[in-house]
């Protein structure tokens, strides 16, 4: 069979689930490709490719263009079967009721697309495969074992990005060592994730120190590479004996810089010398909400103000650089919570933080909570791909709205000039958003993350498409309608 995989690039960081899905396609002995939709007009390559599927992996804010871009291939190529997974199908599968795709896959990929591809080849009806619902299924789909060796997947197939799109040529590289996460943050989908996996096996899992070591031994013999993003979840939730191993090889074998993700809760002095020593460049703990009733009540993070700033110092006295993310826009909030969260950033002293607004996508409690109060009308045809543009919530006013778009430029600039707070709170926040905010934004954050918080070597025309491409990003998230 051959399978065409399409995939829309908005950012520099390999969508690792594709790839997986990728791998294990071919590892089935079957024939594979891409379509960078920015690069390619998806018609062209299906006429060239005469593939016998098309698969897409797209969150909801990315569903939209996908669901488009299919419905064009089916009017041109009706033979061409189709399907979708990622956590927009997984946690709202009634996007198949009004799309063109034939089939879509919920949860873990790897063990479906290969059986569904397989009913595919001998004409075998696909409705009673676990994770995959089609067009003909009826009630609730057969959720399949969640893989629990980690190491018995192929490697992701990182050549079907980095051969074909420019994000090969850039030195950092994303890797994902684990799955699962444990927590119940109400805007997030681990929670429901969990329940949907329920009695189908252990959910945290980690792949071993060695796949991980020899996963970024073959990216670096192919492709460039001088600094590393774990971007699992959480990457560390104690001093363990992997975490052990891990920095030990990894200094042995690697010797990059990395970024990684965790909790404040969970850091502690011991966990920060041994990754330091390891080549530990930058740290990413959220805060997500400076007021600690919101933050433990609404959000689901039960950590204090004290937990969140002595991490955040405690790799500042290492000499770790530090990334979070706060939350605007939540139902309820006012601009008194927003100044709350930037302050505590302040009062941590981090070294770069996002303001992003708060989205109530499905299958997370806090969206399912705002849609039953009102504050949402279910539209996913209309989201925006990025969190970052101007809230969707119906209790907010236009006026607000405009300030949370610019609260959400202006507070980064805050964090790393904090001499601006008065300016950005009082004047600047008040006024229309415009073109102006979002360049002093795009200005702060390449100085901080070029110098800080990632390092990578790069000559000057790789440096200016940097550049170019990341501002035109920007302006896509905070500037740009997303069509």
């Amino acid at each position: 069979m051959k399978v065409l995989f399409i995939y829309k690039n908005e950012n520099f960081v390999v969508p690792v689930g594709l790839c997986t899905i990728a791998a294990v396609v071919k590892q089935a002995g079957h024939e594979t490709a891409l379509c960078e939709v920015n690069a390619r007009d998806p018609l062209s390559a299906v006429a060239e490719m005469r593939p016998d599927a098309v698969a897409y992996s797209a969150s909801t804010g990315e569903v939209k263009h996908y669901s488009r871009i299919n419905a064009r291939i089916k009017d041109a190529f009706p033979y061409v079967s189709s399907i979708m997974g990622g956590p927009h199908a997984t946690f709202y599968p009634e996007v198949i009721r009004d799309s063109s795709f034939d089939a879509i896959c919920l949860g873990e990929g790897e063990r479906a697309i290969v059986s569904w591809l397989r009913a595919l080849e001998h004409n075998d009806p696909s409705e009673r495969i676990p994770n995959i619902v089609t067009k003909g299924s009826t009630g609730t789909a057969i959720i399949g074992n969640l893989i629990e060796d980690l190491d018995s997947i192929p490697f992701p197939d990182y050549s079907l990005l980095y051969d074909n799109t420019p994000m090969g040529g850039y030195p950092l590289k994303s890797i994902i060592t684990s799955r699962g996460c444990p927590y119940d943050c109400t805007y997030c989908f681990n929670a429901r994730w969990r329940s949907l996996y329920k009695g189908k096996g252990r959910f945290v899992r980690r792949h071993s120190v060695a796949y991980v070591i020899d996963q970024l031994r073959y990216i670096r013999s192919r492709w460039p590479l001088s600094f590393v993003k774990f971007y699992d979840d959480i990457f560390a939730y104690r001093l363990d004996d992997w975490l052990e191993c891990f920095c030990r090889e990894y200094k042995k074998k690697i010797g990059l810089p990395f970024f990684i993700l965790t909790r404040a809760d969970l850091l502690t002095e011991d966990m920060v010398r041994i990754l330091k020593d390891a080549g530990c460049r930058t740290i990413s703990m959220s805060i997500e909400a400076g007021d600690e009733g919101t933050r433990t009540g609404l959000l689901g993070r039960n950590m204090t103000d004290r937990q969140i700033v002595d991490a955040h110092r405690l790799c500042d006295k290492h000499g770790i650089y530090t990334f979070t993310n706060c939350i605007i826009g939540l139902p309820g909030a006012t601009l008194l919570d927003e100044q709350k969260s930037l302050d505590l950033a302040l009062r941590s002293r981090v070294t770069w933080a996002e303001f992003v607004t708060f989205h109530p996508y499905p299958g997370t409690a806090l969206g399912e909570a705002t849609i039953r109060r009102g504050y949402y009308t279910p539209d996913y045809g209309r989201m925006h791909t990025s969190y970052q543009y101007a809230s969707p919530l119906g209790c907010f006013t236009k006026r607000h709205k405009n300030v949370l778009m610019n609260y959400g430029v202006l507070a980064p600039v805050v964090v790393v000039f904090p001499w601006l707070r008065w300016l950005c709170l009082n004047v600047l926040v008040y006024l229309p958003h415009n073109i102006l905010f979002t360049l002093a934004y795009y200005s702060a954050k390449m100085f901080v993350l070029r110098k800080k918080i990632y390092v990578t070597r790069t000559d000057f025309m790789n440096s200016f498409f940097i550049y170019f491409r990341s501002l035109k990003q920007e302006l896509f998230r905070h500037e740009n309608r997303d069509r």
